[in-house]
């Protein structure tokens, strides 16, 4: 399978514009972890982790880390992270988390931003991340709002982003009961045409019903 992302992995982390979305994804997940027992000693998978930008951050509060994503250069890059920061407290794993050996049962929080519109088949994804989280554990994620297709308009994304209550049926489907759904920023960014676009995005959180 071609990586997609292989011609980007080394820049990803530069621009600024996706800097600040993570970094208004990492203070509401830091905020609701801290309402929910913190983060020192837990268990924390992030699903499409790229780079590893957030779940670094989650580390720095003393959380173990399970990175998963399927793009060998972003991890190429976490991986040289991790050796630069000595954590020792992380697991690198490529691949279909589907197909990945991660314990069932075994997290405390599963987290995952902009990854969920590139997942073909949404519920069956949920359903193994709700598979993977322990008794009172807690799904985190931030994706887009429905919008017109000019997000990816190379027809790379399998979902132009997702209703809010759309979103709320498949996580019942998938066996979750939806805490919180909230936009919590805008991304601008110009979008194929060069025209500057606002693409509101929404947290979830969600937990095993």
């Amino acid at each position: 399978m071609s990586d997609a992302f292989a011609a980007r992995a080394s820049e990803w982390d530069a621009n600024p514009v996706r800097a600040a979305m993570h970094r208004a994804f990492y203070e509401l997940v830091l905020r609701t972890a801290e309402e929910n027992g913190g983060l020192d000693g837990r268990s924390v998978l992030e699903f499409g982790c790229g780079t590893g930008a957030l779940g670094l951050r989650l580390a720095g509060h003393g959380a173990r880390l399970t990175f998963v994503d399927t793009s060998p250069a972003m991890l190429e890059v976490l991986r040289g992270k991790l050796e630069l920061e000595g954590a020792p407290r992380a697991t690198v794993l490529e691949g279909d988390i589907a197909r990945l050996s991660v314990g069932t049962a075994s997290q405390d929080l599963a987290v995952t931003l902009m990854a969920l519109h590139h997942v073909p088949d949404i519920v069956p994804m949920l359903a193994r991340l709700r598979s993977l989280l322990r008794p009172g554990g807690l799904l985190l994620a931030g994706d887009l709002f429905t919008e017109d297709g000019s997000f990816h308009a190379d027809g790379s994304a399998a979902h132009n982003g997702f209703d809010p209550e759309a979103m709320r049926a498949m996580c019942g489907e998938a066996g979750f009961a939806v805490r919180r759904l909230l936009p919590f920023h805008v991304l601008r960014r110009p979008d194929a045409t060069g025209t500057m676009r606002e693409y509101p995005l929404f947290f979830l959180a969600a937990s095993p019903a």
